[in-house]
């Protein structure tokens, strides 16, 4: 194909991380119902693969968790940006599709547009530039054609800054919306309604799990001599070496299940939840369980997010769209048995706290509900790159 003849049904789509390897699969399935003979090449991994994207760069390289981890992939990162620029100057796709990752994907996106005849950008789930460096709204705004929210209140920000934004539903709502219902998740685990029971939540990566999991369970302890009656649950993710969680339980003293790959029945089961800060303290806050959140790091990365990056007063998501602390949250070196104890036992007797808890969720599930958030962003993908025969106008 010569540099000069834009391919017609070529997009391609960048994922950097196995959560947008997820949201891209389900994003191109979408949108190739609705583009007939699509051709689909980019970055990610085995679900992207098999929704028939051809991989050019997988991502399970680059994965890594905190600051600490990026002077290892940069090298790598590098190469892989020229290659795909190479690429793109080459085929001259139609489109391409970002996938969060922001501080990969907006490099590349800045490069992709300073190509001779660029492809349209589209930012599909944009960072939290709220929380974040706020100066990358305005590059957002600046280098991206389209760019699809999953918070109501974010394209304002990039609209106001001569940006094409627009609020597409939250995937992570959208696809909860099937979980299991108290009853059923309580019986196909083994428990019975009378139980009481806490859910512990301690991440999906391994740096989590060892920043998180030996203090929730010192503070089970605690809870257990005072509240013996107490059933234990502990999510293991798929995403772990099988038996990392599980075998860290079997000297804890107490009886603690871990339940591997089925975090929404770990979550829906429980009266109270303790749960690592990040997606998964949304899915608890959607999920309509009370919870106290987690956050630590190495100590590198958690001074620079604390003193020079974060610009919210919250770690996580649900007292940033509540606005207020809605839940307890326990940072870095509060991340000990007794502050989680004493906190969970709050959640666990107060009425007043569990139902000032459960209206914020309420809140949250009524901001975030809406249509398929894939078909959704994939009709106005189509729209704005000229499938079908006509180009969107910029809102």
């Amino acid at each position: 194909m010569s540099s000069n003849e834009r391919s017609t049904n070529e997009v391609m789509v960048l994922a950097g991380e196995q959560s947008g390897d997820v949201h891209a699969s389900n994003l191109v399935k979408a949108l190739a119902a609705k583009v007939p003979n699509l051709r689909l090449s980019g970055m990610g991994g085995q679900l992207m693969a098999e929704a028939g994207v051809e991989i050019l760069h997988d991502i399970g390289d680059i994965s890594i968790v905190g600051f600490a981890g990026i002077p290892r992939i940069y090298p790598k990162l590098r190469r892989i940006k020229k290659d795909l620029l190479v690429r793109i100057a080459d085929h001259n796709p139609k489109a391409v599709i970002f996938v969060d990752y922001p501080g990969f994907n907006l490099s590349c996106a800045r490069a992709v547009r300073k190509l001779p005849q660029p492809p349209k950008c589209v930012y599909f789930i944009t960072p939290q530039v709220w929380a974040w460096w706020k100066g990358r709204a305005r590059s957002i705004a600046d280098v991206f054609d389209l760019a699809l929210n999953i918070f109501p209140f974010e394209p304002r920000i990039f609209n106001e800054l001569g940006g094409n934004a627009m609020f597409i539903g939250n995937p992570i709502a959208y696809e909860l919306r099937g979980s299991p219902s108290r009853e059923s998740a309580r019986h196909s685990l083994g428990l019975s309604m009378g139980d009481k029971v806490v859910s512990l939540l301690p991440g999906s990566r391994l740096k989590e799990i060892d920043c998180h999991v030996d203090a929730m369970v010192d503070a089970m302890k605690i809870i257990h001599a005072e509240m013996p009656g107490l059933r234990f649950l502990i999510s293991e993710a798929i995403s772990l070496p099988e038996g990392y969680v599980s075998n860290r339980m079997k000297s804890s003293g107490i009886e603690i299940r871990a339940v591997r790959g089925d975090a929404k029945k770990v979550i829906r089961a429980a009266d109270a939840v303790v749960v690592a800060s990040g997606t998964a303290s949304l899915e608890t806050a959607l999920l309509g369980v009370p919870m106290v959140v987690l956050y630590a790091g190495d100590l590198f990365s958690y001074t620079l997010i604390k003193y020079f990056l974060l610009q919210v007063d919250y770690a996580s998501l649900v007292n940033l769209l509540s606005g207020y602390e809605a839940v307890p949250e326990l940072c870095q070196n509060q991340v000990r048995a007794q502050p989680i104890a004493d906190a969970l036992k709050e959640v666990l007797l107060d009425d007043g706290v569990r139902g000032g808890q459960l209206r914020a969720f309420e809140r949250i599930q009524n901001a975030l509900e809406g249509v398929n958030p894939y078909e959704c962003a994939a009709a106005r993908i189509a729209a704005e790159i000229g499938f079908g025969g006509h180009e969107a106008k910029h809102e």
